[in-house]
């Protein structure tokens, strides 16, 4: 005895009876139902593999019926195949959406529109199938949410206690003031800064932004801060270390530590002599620090340096500068530059030098509130958001 094989379903939506040419491409190997554009379509569409669904007329069927017809098809199993409409808005409307269907020009040749059915026949249990999955996934998914207000909970605490590492309130000796700005992209940040004091006339102060975000990127800067390295202390006395070996040191530890996730960071790290107002720095692959003299005019502070992490056993360049009272000193993470990326501005500099151009006239604290301001009234609709730190030190009359 021969089994004959069981015809696959497909569901004809026009507005009469099939064209030739797609009557001879489904000729013998569909078990057809007709369903006028007019009729109820929902258990019929639960019922079918293929819907194929005849050119739109405006006076009868437009494009808005196409679109709440295709909604239906998405709902369901079911694959569609749309005979290219005819008229600008059928097409704009195939043109724009994504969904459950295929389309083949109206008048194409038996063959060709038998091949795509068949096409749309082959994704059918794939649609099936991943709709089994999806449902699957909801399910999983109402079983976890009790779960989610708890890990929302622990990011709030994370981001607190990141926020506890950093300096308050920051140190003010002699004529060296700082002003921050620390905006994390998400509970946590990847970057990291801190000011402190290394004796009765030193400060050390960095910025280290972590490549990467989240909670994997907020770890390494936890390793950054206590990794730091700034004096040599034995017996009686201590020495303070250099901009460029404490850059050096901290690469090594990184780069020991062979890293899957967020493998590299940069960093600047300064040194002020609050008495002669010598400042010694480092950087480590990142944006050049800005200092601005009492003119307004801007200086690029560059030093070479690699990104750190990448390689052990790196050297980075230690570059120093006098400053004068007046001065300030600006340094950033690039999610700064990024957030204003827009070219160059009238004076050929970048929007961020602009910006604190404009704003230099302000007191330190009150420059970095307006900046603030400024990244949100100014930022590129284009640019993926990131972490933005800034840190900023004045030299006051």
């Amino acid at each position: 005895m021969v089994l004959l094989a069981e015809k696959r379903r497909l569901l004809w939506f026009g507005p009469g009876e099939m064209p030739a040419n797609v009557s001879a491409a489904v000729e013998g190997g569909w078990d057809i139902a007709t369903c006028a554009h007019s009729g109820a379509v929902t258990r019929q569409l639960d019922q079918a593999e293929i819907v194929l669904i005849a050119p739109p007329d405006e006076g009868q069927f437009g494009a808005r019926q196409l679109s709440e017809l295709l909604d239906r098809v998405d709902q369901t199993g079911a694959v569609a195949v749309v005979l290219a409409p005819e008229g600008p808005a059928g097409e704009n409307l195939l043109a724009r959406r994504r969904g459950q269907f295929i389309v083949v020009d109206a008048d194409a040749n038996p063959s060709e529109i038998s091949a795509r059915i068949e096409s749309a026949a082959a994704l059918q249990p794939v649609i099936r199938h991943l709709r089994s999955d999806l449902a699957a996934v909801r399910g999983f998914g109402e079983r976890v949410a009790g779960n989610i207000e708890e890990l929302d909970e622990e990011m709030r605490l994370a981001a607190r206690l990141q926020r506890e590492f950093l300096p308050s309130p920051l140190p003010a000796v002699g004529p060296v003031r700082f002003a921050t700005m620390f905006r994390p992209v998400g509970w946590v940040s990847g970057d990291i800064y801190d000011v402190f004091r290394l004796d009765e006339t030193h400060i050390g102060f960095y910025v280290a932004d972590v490549v990467g975000h989240g909670l994997p990127a907020a770890l390494l800067t936890m390793f950054v801060k206590k990794s730091l390295q700034t004096k040599h202390i034995s017996a009686n006395r201590y020495e303070i270390i250099p901009p460029h070996e404490a850059l050096e040191r901290l690469n090594d530890d990184i780069y020991r530590q062979n890293l899957s996730s967020c493998p590299f960071c940069t960093a600047v790290y300064g040194i002020i002599d609050t008495e002669t107002l010598l400042l010694r720095y480092a950087c480590g692959g990142h944006p050049s620090p800005l200092l601005f003299d009492t003119a307004s005019a801007v200086e690029r502070l560059k030093a070479a340096g690699p990104l750190m992490g990448v390689f052990g056993n790196e050297t980075f360049d230690e570059r120093e500068i006098r400053l004068n009272r007046g001065h300030r000193l600006v340094i950033f993470s690039d999610g700064a530059e990024d957030m204003l990326h827009s070219g160059l501005s009238v004076s050929g500099e970048s929007p961020l030098v602009s910006a604190l151009q404009n704003l230099r006239h302000l007191p330190a604290e009150e420059m970095v509130l307006q900046l603030s301001a400024h990244i949100d009234e100014h930022r590129s609709p284009d640019r993926r958001e990131d972490d933005v730190t800034v840190l900023v030190m004045d030299i006051v009359d």
